[in-house]
């Protein structure tokens, strides 16, 4: 049973979602959206995107939803599928269930255990890799 990692960010001390506001654009199950996204607001995906994107706010790729392109934002958490780079300026967060087909490139990525990683992965800040075991139940 999959869950949503928004549902997460009703707890406290949720690392990423603790500071997300509120979330400006959502792109639905079922639904696709091919092109170039760029801004300075939050967004989710449920569904799927093919294209780039280069945003200053948190990108959530909730579980079930796949990204075919580069991702470039602040903060970006992956439950799902992407298929190409993630270059993040604050903190990439991989849950259990995500794949990703691409390099990834941070100061901060925690990594789930479960999670698959198809690519190299490079830490700016010269930091370590944190590794966790998600212990919340899906729902």
């Amino acid at each position: 049973m999959k869950y949503s990692v928004l549902q997460l960010g009703t707890k406290k001390h949720r690392r990423t979602l603790d500071k997300v506001g509120g979330v400006s654009t959502v792109i639905g199950a079922g639904s696709k959206f091919v092109g170039e996204i760029s801004g300075e607001e939050n967004i989710v995906i449920h569904g799927e995107i093919e294209g780039d994107c280069d945003l200053q706010g948190t990108v959530v790729v909730e579980e079930g939803a796949k990204w075919k392109g580069t991702v470039k934002a602040s903060n970006v958490i992956i439950a799902g599928l992407v298929e190409g780079d993630v270059i993040v300026t604050q903190k990439l967060e991989l849950a259990s269930t995500a794949v990703i087909e691409g390099n990834l490139s941070g100061p901060v990525i925690a990594v789930a255990e479960g999670a698959v990683i198809k690519g190299g992965m490079r830490m700016s800040a010269g930091k370590d890799v944190t590794h966790f075991t998600d212990k919340r139940a899906p729902r």
